[in-house]
């Protein structure tokens, strides 16, 4: 394929958003679709980002819309810490594309765990919803029958507060586990909480 066939796919791209939106999820896949080579379309990336300056920002957009309804709780919470904090994941992470956006959720909840203890920032509750919220999407993989986690906090009534919008979240200190199971694998997800007696009958 030559520059005019390049030439004719930016046209397309320019003014067809659906087909513009699939580019910037997974670019090499459009590109085979459409006859291309991966030598051509990584061409037609480049002059993409360098004719559309919006792409780029599309791009990282999009993926931090995905990450907040992924993990909503902790969005909430972080306010624009979350993405600030998301800019730099995507600095040194690459997309998985949209099949892949568990993962990406996943991989970039592991990566805020460690950046705000590193910030000795939200080391109580904050990091509990953020614990919360990975465990839960890595229940979601239908292959996984079990999923276990454990919360110094009473996790169901944190979350349940900050999920209302309560002007106080629900922080509650006691010993949790929290089980995501599946009686089979692709079988529906069943969810559990246990709490240990309050320790010291007391909110932090």
């Amino acid at each position: 394929m030559g520059l005019s066939e390049i030439e004719q796919i930016l046209a397309r791209l320019s003014t067809d958003e659906g087909l513009r939106g699939r580019f910037v999820d997974d670019p090499f896949a459009l590109g085979r679709e459409l006859g291309l080579s991966a030598a051509e379309s990584r061409q037609l990336r480049r002059e993409a980002a360098a004719r559309f300056d919006s792409f780029a920002a599309s791009s990282r957009e999009r993926r931090l819309v995905e990450m907040g309804k992924l993990l909503p709780l902790t969005r909430r919470v972080l306010g624009n810490r979350f993405a600030a904090h998301f800019k730099r994941y995507v600095s040194t992470h690459k997309p998985g594309g949209i099949e892949r956006l568990f993962g990406d959720a996943i991989g970039f909840a592991g990566y805020l765990e460690k950046s705000l203890r590193g910030e000795r920032v939200g080391s109580g509750w904050t990091l509990e919803l953020l614990r919360y919220e990975r465990a839960r999407l890595k229940a979601a993989d239908p292959k996984r029958r079990l999923v276990a986690a454990f919360f110094r906090h009473d996790i169901s009534r944190l979350v349940r507060s900050v999920a209302r919008r309560e002007e106080q979240p629900e922080v509650v200190r006691r010993v949790t586990v929290a089980l995501w199971m599946r009686s089979k694998r692709h079988g529906p997800v069943r969810y559990a909480a246990f709490s240990a007696p309050r320790l010291f009958g007391g909110r932090k």
